[in-house]
């Protein structure tokens, strides 16, 4: 009796125990230099790759303005502010359905991707 409740107690707090590694690498949200090791390897491979997302005002790529000033790639937004973190290794076939252009509209009120001053005049920002 003593023997099995010892098993069943060591079971289960093996189970316990991987459940919450299993979670917390689940958690931990993905860096930018992690996605670009595959989707890479720098920002501007990325951008020639001329990935185009739906918006109001037509298709974009959206990896070219971000950020619009452009600079150093560790400067750059997380790529998880707008795509949705894939498992790893990605299953095969995987293809990300979620990338959301959200995040732009945060400035683009009107949601449409054009340069400020093409709303608001040159000298009006």
């Amino acid at each position: 009796m003593k023997k099995d409740l010892y098993l069943s107690l060591l079971l289960s707090l093996s189970f316990s125990a991987v459940t919450v590694v299993a979670q917390q690498q689940a958690q931990e949200p993905m860096k930018k230099e992690q996605c670009l090791a595959c989707h890479g390897p720098t920002f501007d491979d990325l951008i020639k790759k001329n990935v185009q997302a739906q918006s109001d005002s037509g298709p974009v790529n959206p990896h070219v303005w971000i950020p619009h000033a452009g600079g150093d790639e560790k400067n750059f937004s997380e790529c998880i502010e707008c795509h949705s973190q894939h498992p790893m290794p990605p299953k095969p076939g995987y293809k990300d359905t979620s990338a959301s252009l959200e995040p732009c509209y945060a400035c683009h009120h009107n949601y449409q991707l054009k340069k400020c001053s093409s709303c608001h005049g040159a000298n009006n920002g």
